[in-house]
């Protein structure tokens, strides 16, 4: 995903786009779920992702990096969308219903699904407990970006990404130990 993209024809443009949405719809999607909790707001924000994305390389525009990229858009377009409606709420019970169905299948016994359940269970009350910016850090940390790259698209100090995912670490691991 480390590549470049530019206009070369519409009809390319399209189809890259759409190998693009593809391969990233459902780790952005994630993010926004996890981080923000509204299965509905998050489908809206991961399209107007690749909307975007679409206009600005059909406008001219070199993207050098556009999986950084569409993570930072995504993450300002919430923001965004926070700010003038303020649907950041804590992830609900269905909403992390939603997300462990995107799971793929591990091929458990029951005995070992139970104890996978439980597992989630103890993180989705975790996850609960930490602030936007913990979750945020924490869940792209996940995604592999680095802690400048978080801070970019957090728009945030390097040096506060490493005291988010201490602070949300520790939270974690304070209460469930694991």
């Amino acid at each position: 995903m480390e590549s470049t993209y530019a206009m070369t024809d519409v009809e390319n443009l399209e189809q890259q786009v759409t190998h693009l949405f593809e391969t990233l719809r459902q780790p952005v999607y994630l993010y926004l779920m996890s981080v923000f909790g509204n299965a509905d707001e998050a489908e809206d924000l991961t399209q107007d992702a690749f909307i975007q994305l679409y206009k600005v390389v059909k406008g001219g525009q070199t993207i050098r990096n556009v999986r950084f990229w569409i993570f930072r858009v995504v993450h300002n377009l919430a923001i965004n969308r926070q700010k003038h409606n303020q649907f950041v709420a804590p992830l609900d019970a269905n909403s992390w219903d939603v997300i462990e169905s995107m799971l793929p299948d591990s091929g458990l016994n029951p005995e070992q699904t139970v104890l996978m359940r439980e597992k989630h269970e103890r993180l989705y009350l975790g996850l609960r407990r930490l602030s936007l910016h913990e979750r945020q850090a924490l869940y792209l940390r996940a995604e592999g970006f680095r802690y400048r790259e978080i801070a970019e698209i957090m728009g945030i100090a390097t040096p506060t990404v490493g005291e988010f995912l201490r602070r949300g670490i520790k939270k974690l691991s304070e209460r469930y130990g694991d």
